[in-house]
């Protein structure tokens, strides 16, 4: 292992030749997480008039239900 190689074989310098400049902005590292757009919405599912679920869904769109149990 030298100066430029990492202990799993990889470059640590980037060499001059392997560089290009642009005009555009470019993002490095992890990608960025979307906030929720909108409002989380709730809904009652109920059977014979009683609430046996809570469906959740958050404003990005993923859904959880919560069943509800009264034994």
């Amino acid at each position: 292992m030298n100066d430029t190689t990492s202990e799993s074989g990889t470059t640590a310098v980037v060499t001059a030749a392997r560089v290009r400049v642009m005009e555009d902005p470019v993002r490095v590292g992890a990608p960025v997480v979307t906030l929720a757009h909108g409002e989380p919405k709730i809904q009652l599912i109920r059977e014979d008039g009683v609430v046996r679920a809570i469906d959740v869904t958050c404003g990005c769109g993923e859904k959880i239900r919560v069943r509800c149990d009264y034994s």
